[in-house]
């Protein structure tokens, strides 16, 4: 009898740890597997296969780790964001971005995340650290808008963005070409509102109208303005009206100088949400 509780009690420990083995190795892999990173002259290329047939999109991101002791508070960096759909569409495809936008004395990291077509994401484990051995940007301002102390000012009566006169951003730095196609970049204004962060490309930095600007998801809502990014567009190859990938440079924190608590309202007179005025309903023929 009691040998069999000897036993009974040896296997109710066993099954313990071997269960709490399964809850950490469940959490361990809650990531998809990390994609693979190689190294060339002054930029890293990243490698990985897409996960579903239904993916709509893949968004690249980097993290610089160089002289981080806590690794959680330090900024994660919007890269690109690549769109697989389309004419160059086959079956078990790879995917590889060329990121350009790294300092030749960085340390970084990446992960992927996937969004499908229904709007589902998954994201990878961070990939381990990597280096250059060789190029890379000797400063930020090849990677980056310069602002230094310039603000923007904001009118709530027309929402409308202004710098002062005479005053502008200055671009990444095109001179020592860094970045392949630096020229083409665009600027692009980084907004958020509660959870949701876009981007959006605007044709002049020193003068913004934000109403024309934004979606009307972002009107009656408290919005941040979180800076300022090169944004470059490439269409695929067979087809110009589809864009195959969009890339960033860094971001550069922008300050509204009026704006309260860093927050501003898009609160125009028109476009409140109205009521159902409609005849028609779902299960008419």
């Amino acid at each position: 009898m009691k040998k069999t509780k000897i036993s009974l009690l040896f296997c109710a420990f066993f099954t313990i740890i071997l269960m709490c083995g399964c809850d950490f190795n469940l959490t361990d892999s809650k990531y998809l597997d990390r994609p693979d990173i190689n190294t060339f002259p002054g930029y890293f290329q990243i490698v990985g296969s897409y996960i579903s047939n239904n993916t709509e999109s893949i968004t690249i991101y980097r993290q610089n780790t160089r002289g981080v002791q806590n690794l959680a508070n330090q900024e994660i960096e919007r890269v690109a964001v690549l769109f697989p759909k389309g004419p160059d569409t086959t079956e078990n495809q790879t995917f590889h971005y060329e990121d350009y936008c790294v300092l030749a004395e960085g340390e970084y990291r990446y992960f992927v995340r996937f969004t499908d077509e229904n709007g589902v994401r998954n994201r990878t484990e961070w990939t381990a650290v990597v280096k250059l051995q060789s190029g890379g940007a000797t400063n930020r301002n090849q990677l980056a808008y310069t602002v230094g102390d310039l603000k923007y000012n904001y009118d709530e009566q027309t929402m409308i963005l202004t710098l002062p006169d005479g005053n502008d951003f200055t671009p990444p730095d095109s001179t020592t070409p860094q970045i392949p196609n630096i020229a083409s970049y665009s600027p692009a204004l980084v907004f958020q509102t509660g959870e949701v962060i876009q981007v959006f490309k605007i044709a002049d930095t020193k003068n913004v109208a934000l109403k024309a600007l934004l979606p009307e998801s972002f009107l009656h809502k408290d919005i941040k303005l979180l800076g300022i990014v090169g944004q470059y567009t490439e269409a695929n190859k067979k087809d110009d009206t589809i864009v195959k990938q969009i890339s960033w440079t860094n971001l550069t924190p922008v300050t509204i100088r009026n704006a309260r608590e860093g927050m501003i309202r898009l609160d125009p007179e028109h476009g409140e949400d109205g009521n159902d005025y409609s005849t028609i309903s779902d299960n008419e023929n």
